[in-house]
């Protein structure tokens, strides 16, 4: 078995790509899948070269190479905003939240290391749980900015108070926080448990008006990862290395739920039998909001 390290150091990228004119865009599997079939969308619909790489397997698809989470930059001739623009995105459902999910550290870890690169700008794409949000609400997508981003750019945050925040999207905002980093938060109210692409066509749309140009929103492009069928298992063995750090990490699970839970645990990570069982891991969800 590999060390933590190790599996950490799976992650490949030569940041000199990387400047302060850069706007980096983040999307990962959550609530709805909402930042992974955004980002999955961009990547379908607009000149991109892949330059980082992080995971146990690698592909090619349309001429780059991809692992389940992949750095793209995008051909800036190819928009209005001449900006450099910089795409992380979750290729496949490397799930956030859950029983499954990855621990904790590898996802403060990702956001240390993507912070790090001192962009000009970072922008997160995710959901909210529908059921969260007031029926005295005109909006459907919500925003959260740092102070840094507030400061820059004038976008006020318009996510409620008393509502609890996840996964990679909690790390790239405290650590953003922390350490004066100019990171904006895209939400949008999304069915909790199945993917939903009237929730990610909102985000996207909202993404069009902060970036100032055209992402093809009018109809929204999915990423046809069918031949990857079954290789999620391979992420799955990366908790492995995480053995080490679950101590530390508390979980609330039932005693009566344990094994049934550990019975699911291959269909889940392959990667149809996942989207077609996510209503049969609503009891897990709900405890970690």
């Amino acid at each position: 078995m590999k060390s933590t390290i190790q599996f950490l150091n799976q992650f490949s990228i030569n940041t000199d790509y990387i400047d302060k004119e850069t706007t980096v865009i983040l999307g990962f599997s959550g609530y709805g899948s909402v930042g992974n079939v955004v980002l999955n969308h961009l990547i379908e619909t607009l000149p991109v070269t892949s330059i980082g790489f992080w995971g146990s397997i690698s592909w090619y698809h349309q001429g780059n190479l991809e692992t389940p989470i992949t750095i793209y930059t995008l051909d800036v001739n190819s928009t209005k905003n001449k900006n450099k623009i910089v795409l992380v995105a979750s290729r496949l459902p490397v799930p956030v939240v859950g029983y499954n999910a990855l621990p904790d550290a590898f996802w403060k870890w990702l956001s240390e290391e993507i912070l790090s690169w001192k962009a000009k700008r970072y922008i997160v794409i995710g959901g909210l749980r529908e059921d969260i949000r007031k029926t005295t609400d005109e909006e459907w997508t919500s925003l959260i900015p740092t102070p840094l981003y507030t400061e820059l750019y004038g976008t006020q945050r318009t996510f409620k108070d008393q509502q609890t925040i996840k996964g990679p999207l909690n790390f790239l905002l405290t650590e953003g926080t922390a350490f004066q980093q100019p990171v904006l938060a895209i939400l949008s109210y999304c069915n909790t448990y199945d993917i939903d692409i009237d929730a990610s066509i909102l985000a996207l749309k909202e993404l069009e008006k902060i970036v100032g140009d055209n992402l093809h929103s009018d109809k929204l492009v999915e990423f046809d990862s069918s031949f990857l069928e079954g290789e999620m298992e391979i992420i799955s063995e990366g908790e492995e290395e995480f053995d080490e750090y679950d101590e530390s990490f508390e979980y609330e699970e039932d005693n009566g739920e344990e094994s049934s839970n550990r019975d699911k645990e291959e269909d889940f990570f392959s990667l149809h039998s996942s989207l077609k069982r996510l209503d049969d891991k609503a009891e897990d969800l709900d405890k970690y909001k």
